[in-house]
């Protein structure tokens, strides 16, 4: 049934909507969340940010941990189902991260401001799905799963940052996420940890020792932003080049990755006086 909806889905096919929706499924990946949160954390209302922050990792992990416990393989590969982007399809099928990951980053300013961001979100959301399925990388359950785990974790996460104290709630869910990471095995369940562990690090570091300012004139904004995601772009490449292809290299490359956004090169810029 599900298999039949995909090659309905596929029939559609042609070069444009083929280039339309790698475009789409950009809208869930991962530099498209490094860009809101920079531009949250660093340079408009930093509370917010970290809310943000938590929030994505808190979805990441969901997904991540259901994931591995399902183990449901993808459709590639499947009789008459036509997969692109490939590269973007690491681990299970069952939720679809790229849903979720869309779901809840967009949900997260319409939860704020209402009226039409929740529109704009939940179109957003759709097309992100429809996307996963017009590639051939996920099963409809997949991205039914995922847009509404995402709509959840937009609410789930900032309740839970504003109920707990946060260096408190960042080390109580690495604790609960190290046995999970042990027992299913997942990389990107140990990349999704790394992230949490560089994120407890990066903020309590900004808080004891940095407590930068989102205030800033616009040009030394914008140099703040540029150079920063530059610099993240070059630590990336840096150590995956550099680091073994181990999960725990994955981890501890992704929690460097973070530490430093969230706390290193907070303390860099206003040392710089940015």
């Amino acid at each position: 049934m599900e298999l039949e909806l995909l090659r309905w889905v596929q029939s559609f096919a042609s070069p444009a909507l083929d280039v339309f929706f790698q475009v789409v499924t950009m809208l869930g990946e991962q530099w498209i969340v490094v860009l809101a949160l920079a531009a949250v954390y660093w340079l408009a209302d930093k509370q917010i940010g970290e809310e943000l922050a938590f929030t994505l990792l808190l979805s990441g992990l969901s997904n991540n941990i259901l994931k591995g416990v399902f183990r449901l393989e993808r459709p590639i590969g499947q009789e008459g189902i036509r997969s692109l982007r490939q590269h973007t399809a690491t681990g299970y099928s069952f939720p679809s991260g790229h849903s979720q990951n869309a779901a809840t980053l967009y949900f997260f300013p319409a939860r704020r401001w209402g009226g039409w961001w929740y529109a704009a979100a939940a179109g957003v959301s759709l097309l992100v799905g429809l996307s996963r399925l017009y590639l051939g990388v996920h099963y409809p359950k997949d991205v039914a799963a995922g847009i509404g785990l995402g709509i959840a974790m937009a609410w789930i996460g900032p309740a839970l940052w504003r109920r707990f104290d946060p260096i408190r709630l960042l080390g109580g869910s690495a604790l609960l996420c190290l046995p999970l990471c042990l027992l299913l095995g997942q990389r990107d369940l140990y990349k999704a940890f790394g992230l949490l562990l560089g994120f407890w690090a990066g903020i309590a570091f900004e808080r004891r020792f940095v407590r930068f300012s989102c205030q800033a004139p616009r040009w030394k904004k914008a140099v703040r932003l540029l150079v920063g995601l530059a610099a993240l772009g070059v630590l990336q490449f840096g150590m995956k080049a550099v680091l073994p292809q181990a999960m725990w290299c994955d981890a501890l490359r992704y929690a460097l990755l973070v530490f430093a956004g969230f706390g290193a090169y907070p303390l860099l810029f206003s040392k710089a006086g940015f």
